[in-house]
């Protein structure tokens, strides 16, 4: 049975799998080294791969009565954050850094090129967005400015990266919590994962930073002279370049949803750079 363009669910005589197909033959490649790594030092916290002999077919158990994690849940933040740690600090065992199937993130280049793109778009953007279009452009510029000045070196610690810390990446199963989907996997700093999953966490506590890292000693010991980077608005560059490729209907939906999120996020983000700025 086909769930997406990519992803089938198959029943056997024995199991029902899990198979997705790659375009990408290198990130197939990427996922799959990645996988066998960590396998091999037993790390508890994926699902393991089924032999395949296709090299672009990733095949795994289907985890039954299994549901996506929801940050809005403070016992699965913690986990999630758990979870993010060990993986990064399988650095001491494994040599991420050995292999160039992984590539190495700059996230200072990355948000810079989102930046742009949201600005080529301004036409067909602000007509949604109005006066809400300059105060995201502004929140980002300055952040950039911010981020080029201060000029932090990343961290000797380079480790691997989720890459996509979204929460239904993190699946509640009978096993409990996995860390699926590793297609975006990169090399980089610890420090500025934690910072995209505060991105991604803050909006189900009403964007109450001091919550966040008051729960997670983690949070504090690795990201806290990084924090002005939440203060550049990824979520909502990253989903209003996402609705540009959405048909009419699609857009429309999407449109009840990303609204209200922005209208909400440039009401805290204000007090969110102050408290920012204060910790530090």
């Amino acid at each position: 049975m086909q769930i997406k363009n990519n992803i089938w669910k198959q029943e056997t005589p024995n199991e029902t799998l899990f198979i997705k197909k790659y375009e990408n033959d290198i990130v197939a490649e990427k996922v799959k080294f990645i996988h066998k790594q960590l396998e091999d030092i037993e790390f508890p916290y994926v699902i393991p791969l089924k032999k395949t002999n296709e090299p672009n077919l990733l095949v795994q158990s289907w985890q039954h009565r299994s549901y996506s994690s929801d940050f809005s849940d403070k016992h699965h933040r913690k986990q999630a954050i758990k979870i993010l740690k060990a993986l990064h600090e399988t650095n001491k065992v494994v040599n991420w850094k050995g292999n160039p199937v992984i590539p190495t993130q700059n996230l200072f280049n990355k948000w810079t090129v989102r930046l742009e793109r949201f600005l080529s778009h301004e036409k067909e953007l602000v007509p949604y967005l109005q006066h809400a279009y300059y105060e995201i452009t502004l929140y980002a510029e300055k952040t950039l400015r911010k981020m080029r000045k201060k000029g932090e070196k990343s961290s000797s610690n380079l480790t691997l990266l989720h890459g996509d810390v979204v929460h239904h990446n993190f699946l509640i199963t009978r096993e409990g919590m996995k860390l699926i989907d590793f297609d975006l996997s990169v090399i980089g700093d610890p420090a500025d994962e934690l910072i995209l999953w505060l991105h991604r966490a803050l909006p189900t506590v009403n964007y109450d930073l001091f919550e966040l890292l008051n729960e997670n000693r983690y949070l504090q010991e690795m990201c806290l002279h990084k924090l002005h980077y939440l203060q550049y608005p990824n979520e909502l560059l990253r989903e209003w370049l996402y609705i540009l490729q959405l048909g009419d209907m699609e857009k429309e939906a999407f449109l009840d949803y990303i609204m209200p999120f922005t209208e909400r996020a440039l009401r805290h983000w204000p007090e969110l750079i102050a408290k920012s700025e204060k910790i530090k």
